[in-house]
């Protein structure tokens, strides 16, 4: 467990208000940024947005109840917080020297939420949501009941030229001087040393420790219009090239109904930001290979083709292999602050 807080602060609750709602941003993805620090430091800026890479919102370090980052060796590293701005908590670690800092990751406490009928199913295409998840609600909307969810975000990224760095500090880590739990929520790259625009991305989705199957992630960058739709195997597992040099982030949800209380659900959000550096490639490959992942003939950026989506449509099978979006939309408003404009559970 980090300084910055812990869990017996509960949830955040307060008053829901409604006619606040439609000139707050969207913004459900939370992520982590590296920026410029001194020699041998580490500096991130913890943000979220409506879409990824532009910051809208920041998060409170009160909010944090575990943080933290592991050395190339496997040693836990601290990760303090520092100043609040406006669209991004600062955090720093300061690693031993000659062991830099291979990976970061936060999680926050949980946030309760109530969104109305309206939003939901954008919101459902936004995460992807699998089939039994829309069926549930749709029961749910028959029965008059309201969408109440309480959720937690987790966000992790990858340093130093290690894309996937180490795993999270756990007993598998023996070196770690400050052993934790691996988040609620997380996705591992499980490819090891630098990544280079036309290489696969190769990937595993945890819950839990345990692998997630079925899980709907996309893979978005700051370079590019378009995201990548992936589900994972029975494994946690799914792969992805990656077409670019830049920035770039996978993102996940995962929404479930609680057991025995109709009408509430429980999420968990992730994300696991990344660069990948240039390669040496001929003129118009990287297009091919977006386009290819992509599943489709027509040209980047072009409005026609299978698999298209843009604005607030989603393809029809969204979590599949070849699926891609082109933007988030307005689903979910109150997610847009942490802590929310949100409701306690009824």
């Amino acid at each position: 467990m980090s300084s910055m807080g812990g869990r017996g602060r509960g949830f955040r609750r307060v008053a829901c208000l409604a006619a606040l709602v439609p000139a707050v941003a969207a913004a459900h993805d939370t992520w982590l940024e590296q920026r410029p620090a001194p020699a041998g430091n580490v500096e991130l800026a913890l943000t979220s947005g409506e879409l990824f890479p532009t910051a809208q919102t920041s998060v409170a370090a009160s909010s944090l109840i575990d943080s933290g980052c592991v050395s190339t060796s496997g040693r836990r590293v601290l990760l303090r917080a520092g100043k609040t701005g406006p669209s991004a908590l600062t955090l720093h670690a300061a690693p031993l020297s000659g062991d830099p800092v291979a990976a970061c990751w936060v999680q926050t406490d949980s946030f309760d939420v109530e969104l109305t009928a309206r939003l939901v199913p954008i919101y459902l295409r936004e995460i992807a949501a699998p089939e039994s998840v829309r069926q549930a609600w749709a029961a749910y909307q028959q029965q008059g009941l309201p969408w109440l969810e309480r959720y937690t975000k987790h966000a992790r990224i990858s340093l130093s030229g290690q894309p996937g760095g180490p795993p999270p500090p756990s007993a598998s880590l023996s070196a770690s001087p400050s052993p934790s739990p691996a988040m609620a929520l997380d996705i591992e790259i499980e490819a090891v040393g630098r990544l280079r625009a036309g290489d696969t991305l190769r990937f595993r989705v945890l819950r839990d420790g345990q692998p997630l199957a079925g899980q709907a992630v996309e893979l978005r960058g700051d370079m590019s219009p378009l995201g990548l739709w992936r589900q994972t195997d029975s494994e946690g597992r799914a792969s992805v090239p990656v077409p670019f040099a830049g920035r770039w982030v996978l993102r996940a949800t995962d929404l479930r109904p609680v057991p025995d209380r109709p009408g509430h659900w429980e999420s968990r959000f992730v994300t696991h930001a990344f660069s990948v550096e240039a390669a040496a490639r001929p003129a118009g490959v990287a297009e091919r290979t977006l386009t290819a992942a992509l599943g489709t003939h027509t040209r980047i950026g072009a409005r026609t083709g299978p698999d298209v989506s843009y604005g607030n449509r989603q393809p029809k099978s969204p979590s599949m292999p070849k699926a891609r979006s082109a933007n988030h939309s307005s689903a979910t408003p109150t997610m847009s602050t942490e802590p929310p404009i949100s409701t306690a559970w009824r």
